[in-house]
């Protein structure tokens, strides 16, 4: 038996990982967007007509890669985020997510209730009625009350999305909505939620991340939080 052994560097070791965690964050973005992309021309080139008069089947492929082409999008910016090097979007670029997934949503709201739900199954959490939050048995309730050989149109998608409990269809909507929040404080110079909060009296912070000083958007009065361990700052 050899008496050598060999040190490892733990910390180039970890470091590695990342490096392949990050990698695999990115290519599945791209694997997922060379999906998406492939499913749209296979189903639309040469064909005429309305988008909602392609196959159940097509349809859904369709919306189901472009639901996760948009979540891994996500997490590329994330990781991007992580590291330090995300340089934010632009206006153009904000329009550009806005239009994708907004015609995704069209998408989806083609496919009848039935085959929506077996394209992104509802998740089995069953504690929201503890939380007081959207879980299984919500999901139900609203869906009882619904046609499910009806196509759901693309208007009350947007309703059943926000009692829909599938982590990709959450995320695809917070991106859809955070585009359209870009674009809005583009034109008016405050984000929906902000303009939103205002329009109640809520009083809305800007924190400068260096300093940790915030200042109130309204009132121009500026503090200087305390850390406490149970509060976050949320962006």
């Amino acid at each position: 038996m050899s008496s050598k052994f060999t040190i490892i560097n733990s910390t180039d070791k970890d470091k590695s990982k990342e490096t392949d965690r990050v990698y695999r964050v990115a290519k599945l973005n791209e694997c997922w967007k060379r999906q998406y992309i492939s499913a749209l021309e296979k189903s639309c080139t040469g064909r005429k007509g309305k988008i909602c008069d392609l196959p159940q089947d097509e349809l859904a492929k369709i919306g189901l890669t472009g639901i996760k082409y948009i979540c891994s999008m996500r997490d590329v910016t994330r990781e991007n985020m992580k590291l330090g090097i995300d340089k934010g979007r632009t206006l153009a670029e904000e329009q550009v997510r806005f239009t994708v997934i907004d015609s995704i949503f069209t998408i989806l709201g083609c496919l009848t209730l039935r085959n929506f739900v077996t394209a992104f199954p509802i998740e089995k959490y069953y504690k929201g009625d503890k939380w007081e939050e959207k879980d299984y048995f919500s999901t139900m309730e609203v869906l009882n009350n619904m046609d499910l050989d009806k196509p759901i149109g693309r208007d009350e998608l947007s309703e059943l999305l926000w009692d829909y409990y599938n982590a990709d269809l959450r995320h695809a909507y917070m991106e859809y909505t955070s585009a359209m929040s870009a674009m809005y404080k583009a034109q008016t110079g405050k984000g929906i939620m902000e303009k939103f909060f205002e329009d109640r009296g809520v009083p809305v912070y800007t924190m400068d991340k260096e300093t940790g000083i915030m200042k109130n958007n309204q009132t121009g009065n500026i503090l200087k939080p305390k850390k406490v361990s149970h509060i976050q700052i949320v962006e």
